[in-house]
């Protein structure tokens, strides 16, 4: 059923936006942002309650003043879980928000947010719209534009559904999803992002997280982007109490996604390790567990190289333990033999390394961005139908390769360092 929306006086927005939307907010529940012929410039987060709505007019343009930070919209209830989860966890429902051009966010300091908590994590918090133990949650019809944050940041949410997102010019992830959180929709996507088109990082890095556990029975589907990644990382976290927290990626589906040329399955140590103590380093202890994932109707035109020049040993690079996949209807706009020639399948397993120098010469600075001496499996691999060059691929080599990491001796004449890890293939099946 349509709800009622109470359409807020533009000059209102002219004046203070943050706080006539606020005040609209909390007098009428469901607001409506007409169409502006100025800027709606928030000098604080716009934070929404269990069962409130904001709708913008699709050309109005929302940006963030100084003192927002942190991001741009939020529910209300936010927690600070990196030392485990608390008790007495109030969960926000029934949020809707739809509409406008979201743009310019930048990661910054929200000294104005009424909240404590989400002052003392605007450090970490990177998303324009910024959801945290959050319930039936529904973001559409918006575009994100030129942002340094994450667009949608969802941590420990449930039953969501994103849909009809556009990133024009977007430095940072689409949509970027923190554990524990299960049952949701990513769906209707398009443009082009700097970084993690979709990312489901059940475990990650502690100066970009506020939550970790599990992400279960996620759709990502409809997807149509300009040359994207999109990122799958479990493992298990470890707080500084030395209580750890299983962070597995279960029963997903990948469906008609076009675009993207890098499906990044793998753990990866957190980037800033290099700068860090060894006790104060951030990485999972175990390689972390996919199990359940399907890839259905992929269109893939294939590259050499990611982000930061890091090489490509596969389409989807497999670098944690994975137990049953799926890869249905793929296609590769190359042959199999380019595929081979350049050292790559469309599934590879194991490890990686790659050096960075982080813009010194001296060695002892450089940072190791993977896991080289990581071992994983990845059990029961099934493809069907995958196609490369316009010819269907049976060829397995093609379609899968384990990789086996060495120690490189001429390190730091030369780089990566390599490691001893290796992959682990168990099943592979193969039909037409």
């Amino acid at each position: 059923m349509e709800r009622d929306f109470f359409e807020i006086d533009a000059a209102l927005l002219r004046e203070n936006a943050s706080q006539a939307l606020q005040q609209a907010l909390s007098a009428h529940q469901a607001v409506a942002v007409p169409r502006l012929d100025f800027p709606m410039e928030l000098d604080r987060p716009i934070v929404l309650d269990s069962g409130s709505a904001l709708r913008v007019h699709p050309e109005t343009i929302v940006r963030m003043k100084a003192g927002c930070g942190g991001c741009m919209a939020r529910n209300r209830h936010v927690y600070d879980e990196r030392g485990g989860v608390g008790e007495n966890i109030a969960c926000d429902r029934d949020i809707l928000l739809e509409g406008g051009i979201w743009e310019e966010s930048e990661r910054a300091p929200s000294v104005n947010d009424p909240d404590e908590t989400m002052r003392d994590l605007s450090h970490i918090i990177s998303g324009t719209v910024f959801f945290n133990r959050a319930e039936r949650v529904v973001i559409r019809h918006m575009t994100l534009r030129r942002g340094n944050q994450y667009g949608v940041l969802l941590a420990a949410c449930r039953d969501f559904v994103v849909d009809d997102l556009f990133f024009d010019d977007y430095y940072k992830d689409g949509v970027h999803v923190n554990g524990p959180s299960e049952n949701g929709v990513i769906e209707h996507m398009r443009g082009h992002c700097g970084d993690d088109f979709v990312a489901l990082n059940a475990w990650d890095w502690d100066s970009s997280s506020v939550s970790f556990g599990g992400i279960r029975n996620i759709v990502v589907r409809h997807i149509a982007c300009e040359g994207d990644e999109m990122r799958l990382i479990p493992g298990r976290k470890t707080y500084k109490s030395g209580r750890k927290t299983l962070c597995p990626v279960e029963n997903c589906v990948f469906e008609d996604i076009s675009g993207v040329y890098n499906f990044k399955m793998y753990q990866q140590p957190n980037c800033h390790n290099g700068e860090r103590p060894a006790a104060e380093r951030d990485y999972s202890d175990i390689p972390g567990l996919m199990k359940n994932i399907v890839f259905r109707r992929v269109h893939i035109a294939a590259r050499a190289g990611g982000l930061a020049e890091v090489s490509l040993d596969g389409v989807f690079e497999i670098g944690a333990d994975c137990c049953n996949a799926a890869f249905e209807d793929v296609e590769l706009d190359v042959t199999a033999a380019a595929l081979k020639d350049a050292g790559m399948a469309l599934v590879s397993v194991g490890p990686k390394s790659s050096t960075w120098t982080r813009g010194y010469s001296d060695p002892a600075k450089w940072c190791e961005l993977f896991e080289p001496d990581l071992i994983c499996t990845a059990e029961n691999l099934a493809f069907a139908r995958v196609r490369m060059g316009g010819a269907p691929c049976a060829d397995k080599d093609a379609l899968v390769q384990a990789r086996h990491l060495t120690v490189n001796p001429d390190y730091p004449r030369t780089t990566p360092q390599g490691g001893t890890g290796y992959g682990v293939i168990k099943g592979v099946d193969i039909q037409r």
